[in-house]
């Protein structure tokens, strides 16, 4: 028994590592064996080497076979389909991050490494001499997603439904009958775009992915996959598999930080960024109902929030991935109304209270207004969150809204 771990094996331009990882599973030697589902772990977002999803694969097998001659097939594996995808590159056209060439890593490991490995992988940046030592390794920075792969403790788990084209190129076939009963299964998750109407489970980039089906129950999953597969406008698929992944745990996240606002800002592009007593809040254009409700606080509203820090120039401070506007101060103030004549009350002059301009009531120099709300957490649309990110209605974020110590049960 042992993991096998694999990374950073395509680009903006094709390639995938969920592929690559099904190709190496239907390649295994006779006395190999999958054990489980294989492992689709998400790693830091912000790391500067990420390729689209930024996700890392690992698999255990029941290997019979001994050490000596595992280790020769591993090698020849690498050398004859893995070695060679090094160095792919694509530039991006729709962002400025600059794009880095693949660096594929393969590992195995007999027992599994420490899981605070894959913890320093998913909250922040790691280097290869940083990783455990693995049994067997080939490659370069992949390692390092590899081996976080293999260390997750799968403490928080969802399951992912991939399904492999037979042909990489054309527009992807996905039948819209079942996709329109796919969208009522709660189980379920992100399955399409409410705002737009369209199925969220197809990559629109070049990707050997037909389409990824997530959900909370693996059952649910597989059924979905089989639903759709089987219908008749979808297209025929090469393969497909059910992947166990940390996906929607918020395992890349602190607890929830509160804070006080102390200024807003709307910046070019409809962004917003908020002063806090906390340092600096980014809200981003595109995460909608979070953006908007971020331009509307004022100075002095308590509010919470989950993101991540980026030390980016131009870029720095709190990415928000969710925001909560706890309390704060009235809005729409406004004199009182006369409880007499129902009119609005107005100022005596300074320090003289306030009359009535129909009767002779008088009351004291006040203001009223419209308390304050609390929103509840706001999230962006389902297609603009990171792949980590949970619905914050969900009982596995609890840890994160309320600060607890440990992972909530899968």
């Amino acid at each position: 028994m042992g993991w096998l771990g694999l990374d950073d094996t395509d680009h903006l331009g094709g390639g995938c590592t969920t592929w690559t990882m099904q190709h190496l599973i239907s390649s295994l030697p006779t006395g190999t064996g999958v054990v489980g589902d294989p492992c689709l772990v998400r790693l830091y977002p912000m790391t500067e080497a990420r390729t689209r999803g930024n996700a890392a694969l690992a698999v255990e097998l029941n290997v019979d076979l001994p050490a000596p001659a595992w280790h020769a097939w591993l090698e020849q594996h690498w050398r004859e389909h893995l070695a060679e995808l090094r160095g792919l590159w694509t530039p991006s056209t729709h962002a400025s991050r600059t794009q880095v060439p693949s660096d594929p890593g393969m590992v195995w490991f007999d027992s599994k490494p420490p899981p605070e490995f894959y913890r320093m992988a998913v909250t922040g940046e790691v280097r290869v001499d940083e990783a455990p030592l693995a049994t067997w390794s080939a490659g370069g920075r992949g390692i390092i997603g590899a081996t976080a792969a293999v260390a997750w403790p799968q403490e928080v788990s969802t399951w992912e439904g991939i399904a492999w084209r037979q042909r990489h190129d054309g527009p992807r076939r996905l039948d819209d009958a079942v996709l329109g009963r796919l969208d009522d299964d709660r189980r379920l998750v992100a399955c399409r775009d409410p705002r737009k109407g369209r199925s969220l489970l197809a990559p629109r980039g070049a990707s050997p992915i037909l389409f990824g089906l997530r959900g909370t129950e693996r059952f649910a999953v597989q059924q979905g996959v089989q639903d759709l597969l089987k219908a008749e406008g979808t297209e025929q698929a090469a393969a497909w598999c059910i992947f166990q992944t940390n996906q929607g745990s918020g395992d890349h996240l602190l607890p929830a930080v509160e804070a006080v606002v102390e200024d807003v800002h709307i910046l070019r592009g409809g962004h917003v960024a908020l002063d806090t007593t906390e340092g600096t809040w980014l809200a981003f254009a595109p995460s909608d109902d979070l953006r908007r409700l971020a331009a509307e606080l004022v100075a002095g509203d308590v509010v919470q929030g989950l993101g991540l820090v980026s030390h980016e120039e131009g870029r720095k401070g709190l990415h928000l991935e969710a925001l909560n506007h706890v309390s704060g101060p009235d809005r729409n103030k406004m004199r009182p109304l006369c409880p007499t004549c129902n009119i609005r009350m107005k100022s005596s002059g300074r320090n003289q209270g306030l009359r009535c301009p129909s009767c002779p009531h008088q009351d004291i120099d006040r203001w009223v207004g419209t308390p304050v709300a609390p929103s509840g957490w706001v999230q962006p649309p389902l297609d603009r969150r990171r792949h980590l990110m949970p619905d914050l209605r969900e009982s596995r974020a609890n840890r994160l809204i309320n600060g607890a110590d440990s992972p909530a049960s899968s």
